[in-house]
Formats: structure tokens, C-alpha cells, sequence
């Protein structure tokens, strides 16, 4: 599959739900169906085509408007966030002993995917929260955090490259 397929292939819904939940648009819905106007007259065949799609739907905010656009659709051709579940339930599942993992995430999706699953891993107690007791033994913690807050690029290393003012690190150490 290419971005092109995507763009041209998807449903109005189908592309409602990625512009929604990967680019976290707010005009989703009027860019999905802008789109789907446009590609009925002649199939969107640049990334120019559909920048301009987005800079009439989308406006104002600090970044360009098709950013987040292309960002739904990458996520979205690569499978990205799904691709992170996995690792995280790799990781889960292995349960190295003493074992301590880094991530880097680059945007607020994975970033919360990551931060999330190291929270749960922290849960000493799995009962249902509607149970009058636990009887869970409140021993299911896998780690601790150990960065409660991300990890950013400093000052100094924003200048020498400032692709690296969207990185975030967690660091998450198992049991011994």
C-alpha cells in the first residue's frame, strides 16, 4: 500500500477516522470530505495537490496546515501505533528480569501509548475496581518508572538539530 492509495482508495469515513484519531484534526471531517470532492474530479496524484486540499480546510495554528494530514497518513501506512503495541506487548509478555527499557517516541500518539502502558505495568493491584476487596495478592507491579516525566532535548542539542524538539524519551525498569 502507498500514501497514494490512502488518499485516493479510502471511504470518507476510513479517512474521517485517521485525520481524527492519528492527526487529531479538528476539521477532520471537512478535510475527509474535501478530499473526496476533489479526488472524484481527477485522483490526487501529488503531495502539493493535497497540501493545498488541507491549507483551504485547515486554518490557523502554528504549525502548517497539511502537517498533521501527512502525520494521520503515516501513521496510518505504516501502522505505527500498532507497530508499538506490539513491542509493548513483547515486552510485557518477556518480562525480563532486571531488564530496563528506553523508548523514544516523536509524537503526543505514541508518546501516550508508551507513557500509559508503563503506568499500568506500575499497577500492584489488577482487581476490578468494583471488587469490595482485592484478591489479587497486589503483586502484579512488572517495574517502576523511572523517568515520571519525559525526557527532552536540551537547549544546546535543539540547536545543533532541531528535529529533536518532538522527541521524548521514557525509561521503564523491570523487576529484578
Amino acid at each position: 500500500m502507498q500514501a497514494h492509495d490512502i488518499v485516493n482508495g479510502y471511504s470518507q469515513e476510513k479517512l474521517e477516522y485517521i485525520f481524527h484519531h492519528y492527526g487529531e484534526i479538528r476539521p477532520y471531517r471537512h478535510l475527509a470530505s474535501a478530499i473526496i470532492e476533489a479526488r472524484s474530479q481527477a485522483p490526487i496524484t501529488s503531495a502539493k495537490a493535497l497540501s493545498s486540499i488541507a491549507a483551504q480546510v485547515i486554518k490557523g495554528g502554528k504549525i502548517h496546515p497539511s502537517t498533521l494530514m501527512f502525520q494521520a497518513i503515516r501513521i496510518e501506512l505504516n501502522r505505527e501505533l500498532e507497530e508499538i503495541e506490539l513491542l509493548l506487548d513483547a515486552l510485557e509478555s518477556s518480562r525480563h528480569v532486571g531488564v530496563t527499557v528506553a523508548l523514544i517516541t516523536f509524537h503526543s500518539l505514541e508518546d501516550r501509548l508508551v507513557k500509559n502502558r508503563f503506568k499500568k505495568w506500575t499497577q500492584k493491584c489488577i482487581c476490578d475496581s468494583h471488587a469490595i476487596r482485592c484478591t489479587c495478592s497486589r503483586d502484579n507491579d512488572l517495574g517502576k518508572i523511572i523517568t515520571k516525566k519525559p525526557l527532552t532535548a536540551s537547549k544546546s542539542e535543539l540547536k545543533r538539530n532541531p528535529r529533536s524538539r518532538s522527541a521524548k524519551l521514557r525509561v521503564f525498569k523491570f523487576n529484578d
